[in-house]
C-alpha cells in the first residue's frame, strides 16, 4: 500500500501496508462512513491479512478511500507525557509513536489508545508514576505484554483476553510508587465519532 506503482496483489504485505489501510478505515469512520461494527470487523481483518489482496478489498467500496495512499508509513516522533502536580490526556484520534513515556508525580494521567492512529507494529511504553496515577486505555485488537511493578501502589498486568493475531504489539514497562498504573482492555464507544485530534 505505500507504493504507487503497479504490483501484483497475490504478493504478501508488510506491517506498514497493514497500518496504513487501517488508517485509511478509521478515516473512513470517521466521516461516517463505517458503523463502529463494521470498522472493528474491518480492522480485525486488515491487521490479519497477509496479501495485498487482502487489504484492497477492505477499502473497495469506500469512494474516495479506495484509491488514496499516503506514502511510506513512518512511526511518529518519540513522545514523553508529563504531570507533576497537574495532567495530562491523550484521548480521540492521535499518532501513536513507537516510543512514548509516561510519569506521573503528585499528578494523574489518561493515555486512550481505542480510537488512535498506530505508526508502528511495536510500541513501547515506559509508564513511571510517584503518589500519581495513570490509565492507559487499549482497543480490544491490540496485543499487549506487561512488565512493570508497584511498590506499595499498583501496577495492572490483569488484561484478559489476547489481541487481533497480526494486531499491534504494546509492551507497557515501568513502576509505581505509592500511586498506581491502571492498565485496561475497553471497548469503543458506539456514540463516540471518530475524529482528528
Amino acid at each position: 500500500m505505500s507504493n504507487s506503482a503497479p504490483r501484483d496483489a497475490s504478493l504478501r504485505a508488510a506491517d506498514t501496508d497493514r497500518i496504513q489501510v487501517a488508517q485509511l478505515l478509521t478515516d473512513a469512520a470517521a466521516q461516517g462512513r463505517l458503523d463502529l461494527t463494521e470498522f472493528e470487523v474491518r480492522l480485525a481483518k486488515a491487521y490479519a491479512a497477509t496479501t495485498y489482496d487482502e487489504l484492497d478489498v477492505l477499502t473497495t467500496d469506500l469512494p474516495g478511500i479506495a484509491n488514496t495512499r499516503r506514502g511510506a508509513c513512518k512511526p511518529a516522533p518519540s513522545t514523553v507525557l508529563l504531570a507533576i502536580l497537574s495532567g495530562f490526556e491523550r484521548r480521540g484520534r492521535w499518532n501513536v509513536p513507537r516510543k512514548m513515556t509516561t510519569f506521573t508525580l503528585f499528578g494523574g494521567g489518561v493515555v486512550d489508545l481505542r480510537y488512535a492512529d498506530f505508526t508502528s507494529s511495536e510500541v513501547s511504553i515506559h509508564a513511571y508514576s510517584i503518589m500519581g496515577g495513570q490509565t492507559i486505555l487499549l482497543p480490544p485488537e491490540v496485543n499487549v505484554h506487561i512488565h512493570g511493578i508497584g511498590v506499595m501502589g499498583g501496577f495492572n498486568h490483569d488484561l484478559g483476553d489476547t489481541g487481533t493475531p497480526g494486531a499491534p504489539h504494546v509492551t507497557i514497562t515501568g513502576f509505581s510508587i505509592c500511586g498506581g498504573i491502571g492498565i485496561k482492555r475497553k471497548k469503543r464507544r458506539p456514540q463516540t465519532r471518530l475524529e482528528s485530534a
